[in-house]
């Protein structure tokens, strides 16, 4: 099995790049959320860790997320929309994750002692946060409305999923 295959999810039958984006998906929101606590003086030095070590696991998280969703991406035909709907993508979470790099950086000195966020790292969280939400719509846009990595599995197979599960289907113009 190639490392592209690897990266792709081929082994484990679903696309890795999903499982990954919602891990700093959710942790960086919720370091922007420890910060605005911190910033209303509740929780101390807990709250100022809590931030510091979802921003940390967040950019861990995306050494997974950043080559499983380059092999995705490159694997979508350049005269295809969603070709460039995840070249915005991409370049969105990398400018995200550069934010929140530096926003990482501004912190470690003082992380242990501090019991609130300086402005400079809340105004980081808080852009971070929004070109996050910005950068996951589109990803969205790209698997709901273009159908990026959906049709993985056959349509016969997803057609037999669906009638196991009772889904209400069209009839099937191949039998008819």
């Amino acid at each position: 099995m190639s490392l592209t295959d690897i990266l792709k999810g081929k082994w484990l039958g679903h696309p890795l790049h999903p499982i990954f984006v919602h891990i700093p998906a959710g942790l960086w929101p919720a370091a922007l959320i420890f910060d605005l606590v911190s910033i209303s003086q509740f929780g101390g030095n807990g709250m100022v860790r809590l931030s510091f070590y979802c921003i940390a696991l967040g950019l861990a998280a995306t050494l997974f997320a950043i080559p499983t969703g380059l092999v995705d991406w490159s694997g979508i035909k350049k005269e295809k929309p969603a070709w460039k709907l995840g070249l915005y993508h991409m370049v969105g979470n990398l400018f995200v994750t550069a934010l929140f790099a530096a926003n990482l950086g501004l912190r470690a000195e003082k992380f242990q002692t501090a019991v609130r966020v300086d402005t400079p790292e809340l105004v980081l969280s808080i852009i971070g946060t929004l070109f996050l939400f910005v950068s996951a719509y589109l990803g969205g846009l790209m698997v709901f409305d273009q159908g990026t990595s959906v049709a993985r599995n056959s349509k016969k197979k997803w057609r037999t999923i669906a009638e196991r599960g009772n889904a209400n289907l069209p009839p099937d113009k191949e039998k008819q």
